[in-house]
């Protein structure tokens, strides 16, 4: 199975971190976000990885080059403007049509299992597979159910509300081209067309880390995460 990267977007929401370097660069216990997504992917046998650059991408083509560095095959596809998250795949239909790829977010750092996740899908076979963290949400007052008639069913002290967050990694079997168009994005357009139309998109359920680094808060967080790993020895 190949996987497209998708790190071609401007991260304003991290700046000014990212005026000179883009998102996907920002060090992670010392090392590239990306690279801690590129060796999670080889850690399940992923090895052929296309990146699709756009905002200074050319820093993330220097750094990586052609992967051998890291024993993978990178390949890289340039935006010139943005195309969505869905959009920018239409031209990689030829490398990737003709079995299920992977696709995820340059700023995801995870430890799902992919390798999991992938049977996941080829046993479901739908058209989609979407990795869904599991999310609790303590709330902080307590917080009372009613009828219909407006009497109080039950009260619930400070209760903990689950739910399935959805993430941006995504198992797609090689007919979803056929609804890709430039500018769409997956979860504005894509899979809610789909779904009207009767296709089946399949969740994954995890509970293991996930981190969208797309806040300070964020970026903060995964190194704290990552504070005791130790550090892979920098290029030179």
């Amino acid at each position: 199975m190949k996987a497209v990267i998708l790190a071609g977007g401007k991260g304003t929401r991290l700046r000014p971190l990212t005026y000179a370097v883009p998102k996907p660069l920002l060090p992670i216990n010392q090392r590239p976000m990306l690279e801690h997504i590129l060796l999670h992917l080889k850690q399940h046998g992923i090895t052929e990885i296309i990146i699709a650059v756009g905002y200074l991408g050319y820093q993330i083509k220097n750094y990586f080059g052609d992967g051998s560095e890291l024993g993978i095959n990178i390949t890289y596809s340039e935006e010139k403007e943005a195309l969505g998250t869905a959009g920018c795949l239409a031209k990689l239909k030829d490398e990737l049509n003709g079995e299920p790829f992977l696709v995820m977010g340059g700023d995801n750092l995870t430890n799902l299992d992919i390798t999991d996740f992938m049977r996941f899908h080829n046993e479901k076979k739908g058209i989609a597979s979407i990795a869904l963290v599991e999310i609790e949400v303590p709330v902080e007052y307590g917080v009372a159910d009613l009828e219909d008639d407006k009497s109080i069913l039950r009260f619930r002290e400070k209760p903990v509300f689950k739910y399935n967050a959805s993430t941006m990694l995504y198992c797609l079997n090689p007919e979803i081209f056929d609804f890709i168009e430039e500018g769409k994005d997956f979860a504005k357009d894509i899979f809610p067309f789909l779904l009207s139309r009767g296709y089946k998109i399949f969740g994954y359920s995890f509970n293991d880390l996930w981190i969208d680094v797309g806040r300070m808060d964020d970026f903060n967080k995964a190194n704290e995460r990552h504070a005791e790993e130790k550090p892979k020895k920098e290029k030179t």
